[in-house]
């Protein structure tokens, strides 16, 4: 599953990232992308997480600032490889 990071210092390196976000994720693969303004990079992550629990990390990251830019982790859609810890037609009763 991917993620798209973005919010960083132009001095970001794959490593560094692919390290912290291991506290979160089980960390792939990192591509950073650096078109645009030299300050503003992003980086395309690559995980082995379920759909749920990226879902839930990237909540519990939204508004975390780091070196004083707020970061931001979006979740692309129509992705192949994308797992869900429920399983499919799983029944929940009510009461």
């Amino acid at each position: 599953m991917q993620v798209i990071l973005s919010g960083l210092h132009g001095d970001a390196c794959e490593v560094s990232i692919a390290e912290d976000l291991a506290l979160y994720f089980h960390v792939k693969n990192v591509s950073m992308i650096r078109q645009g303004e030299d300050d503003n990079p992003w980086a395309l992550i690559e995980v082995a997480d379920s759909y749920e629990r990226v879902w839930n990390v990237c909540n519990q990251l939204r508004g975390v600032f780091h070196r004083g830019k707020k970061l931001h982790l979006y979740i692309p859609l129509h992705q192949e490889d994308v797992f869900h810890d429920i399983e499919p037609h799983h029944r929940i009763n009510f009461r």
